[in-house]
């Protein structure tokens, strides 16, 4: 979104949704289902080819530069954010500044995914509070509230995506919200679930 992209105060996250356009036009020899039909690339791909090519190289290049991972200490709080794995013993990190695979890695591993698995105690050995996404909270079987964050304490895990892609009516299970913020000041200072804010 060219808005986002000319604002300062805004620091994007790289997801896989992102790899895979980024992929699509920067490693076309490399597998990518960004076109596949639950991926929604089709659509993104015939707006973007009708931008300029000068805007397209921008998109382009602001994708190749986004953040991977952000650590943000708030209070006595250390926040990792990301789209879901981290890279251990790494603060802040960009797109560009690590290699392919990892990025990949990053993006795509999941607690909840078995077929792209990276374990809970991962995040547990980590000494920060996991702020993460990629897997809407309507697939993870011990979350007792299907329309609100999951907030797994025991492992420092916070996820906060509430399916907003209307996930749950491909799979029958309960239907996303379209957006859940969480204020990360709030959570550290003691407020737990009124941190955060649902939006339809």
């Amino acid at each position: 979104d060219l808005d986002i992209m000319s604002r300062d105060n805004i620091i994007c996250l790289l997801g896989n949704h992102e790899l895979m356009m980024y992929t699509n036009y920067r490693f076309p020899e490399k597998e990518n289902y960004w076109l596949h039909s639950s991926n929604g690339g089709t659509v993104t791909r015939n707006a973007f080819n009708k931008e300029s090519k000068d805007t397209q190289k921008a998109i382009l290049d602001y994708l190749g530069g986004m953040a991977l991972q952000v650590e943000l200490p708030i209070a006595d709080t250390r926040y990792l954010l990301s789209h879901s794995d981290f890279i251990a013993e790494r603060g802040s990190v960009l797109f560009k500044d690590i290699s392919y695979k990892d990025a990949f890695d990053t993006v795509w591993n999941s607690p909840w995914r078995m077929w792209e698995y990276v374990p809970k105690s991962k995040y547990q050995k980590d000494s920060r509070l996991h702020v993460i996404g990629h897997v809407p909270v309507q697939f993870i079987s011990e979350n007792p509230e299907p329309l609100a964050a999951f907030v797994d304490e025991e492992h420092h895990i916070v996820n906060i995506d509430l399916g907003c892609a209307g996930i749950g009516l491909r799979t029958g299970k309960a239907t996303g919200r379209a957006l859940c913020c969480m204020n990360l000041t709030a959570y550290a200072e003691g407020a737990g679930k009124d941190a955060f804010t649902y939006y339809q």
